[in-house]
């Protein structure tokens, strides 16, 4: 099992838009991202149920558990993430 470290929000949502979600909007220090690209998500890792909408802290770090929230939002396991990263 691979570990997961604290990353900051920019290489989050750089990890994210890779595998097709992109930003929607920003609030104050939360940044929304939805899932535009679903078929490049169905090309890299089959057809899971992802969540259309992800909220991503702006932190640096954003910290473990949070990181595991948005992991699981976005249907992905570690190992899938920090390959993304």
């Amino acid at each position: 099992m691979s570990r997961l470290i604290p990353l900051n929000y920019d290489k989050v949502v750089k990890a994210l838009s890779k595998v097709g979600y992109v930003l929607n909007h920003q609030k104050g220090s939360h940044l929304v991202m939805h899932l535009d690209r679903k078929d490049r998500y169905v090309a890299l890792f089959g057809d899971r149920k992802p969540e259309y909408m992800i909220v991503v802290p702006a932190h640096r770090p954003v910290g473990k558990c949070m990181l595991r929230t948005i992991m699981s939002e976005a249907d992905l396991s570690v190992e899938e993430f920090n390959s993304l990263t």
